[in-house]
């Protein structure tokens, strides 16, 4: 379950979006000394009053008693440190943390939720936001509308949603694009120079073995990208070899001495 959803920060001092405020800040006041501080205590206010938070003390324990129901005021020593502030909240049974971190100029804030690992981040700077520590809330925070609805965009709502920096950030990966399917081809598409004959088994770096007895001097593999059978047509074929030795038993003519077709020896006579 999300916690409610506050109020647009809009119209808020025309309404009854900043009560108890006074009440809450004056539990607190004599203790404040820088203006970090104020904006803490506000953060503090938007999460207990509008999203039913309950402040169960300081530190960063990420383990929750079960018997800790928590509680709308400020807890003991939460000022304590001048560089950091780190209060602890529950809500509906979930652990979250307010974690603040004071820079030279600026204060960053971030709500982290134990259980999802959900965490968002908001940089303010307090000179330009406080104008003074003590008074009323329009008199210490004239923008206070202004600093509410930043808190409840960047700090509180990432949160809840699951879309805080960190978030977004792992489901921004890229992914591979699905492939396409070619209606009108049939079977693998075919790389360059991956041209394989039929008949033919594939050879190591994927080079059919065909033309390699007319370049290799030992004579290994077919010297033609195509067999011929013993009737391929009747064509004829002369494969180039080294001519046969010379001996008493091989004086005949050569069986490629055939005689053109329509030859008379008696023409030139």
């Amino acid at each position: 379950m999300e916690p409610a959803s506050s109020k647009s920060a809009a119209d808020a001092l025309g309404s009854d979006f900043f009560y108890g405020w006074d009440l809450l800040y004056k539990t607190v006041d004599g203790i404040i000394d820088k203006k970090a501080d104020v904006l803490i205590v506000l953060a503090h206010f938007l999460l207990t009053k509008h999203y039913k938070f309950r402040c169960v003390g300081i530190g960063d324990d990420k383990t929750l008693p079960e018997d800790e129901d928590g509680s709308e005021l400020m807890p003991d020593h939460w000022n304590g440190d001048n560089t950091k502030y780190s209060l602890r909240y529950v809500h509906n049974k979930s652990l979250y943390l307010l974690l603040g971190h004071i820079t030279e100029d600026a204060l960053i804030v971030n709500l982290l939720d134990i259980n999802t690992k959900n965490v968002s981040n908001i940089c303010i700077t307090p000179e330009s936001l406080v104008v003074e520590v003590k008074g009323s809330i329009t008199k210490i925070m004239p923008t206070a509308t202004d600093i509410v609805e930043r808190f409840r965009k960047e700090l509180c709502d990432p949160v809840f949603t699951g879309n805080s920096r960190e978030a977004t950030t792992q489901t921004q990966t890229s992914q591979s694009p699905a492939p396409t399917t070619d209606p009108l081809r049939i079977g693998e598409p075919r790389r360059p120079g991956s041209f394989m004959p039929h008949g033919f088994e594939p050879r190591p770096f994927g080079f059919p073995d065909v033309g390699r007895g007319d370049l290799d001097p030992l004579g290994r593999g077919g010297g033609n990208l195509y067999s011929f059978g013993p009737n391929a047509g009747l064509a004829r074929f002369d494969p180039f070899s080294p001519l046969p030795p010379r001996g008493p038993g091989n004086m005949g003519p050569n069986p490629d001495h055939m005689r053109p077709p329509n030859w008379n020896p008696d023409y030139y006579m």
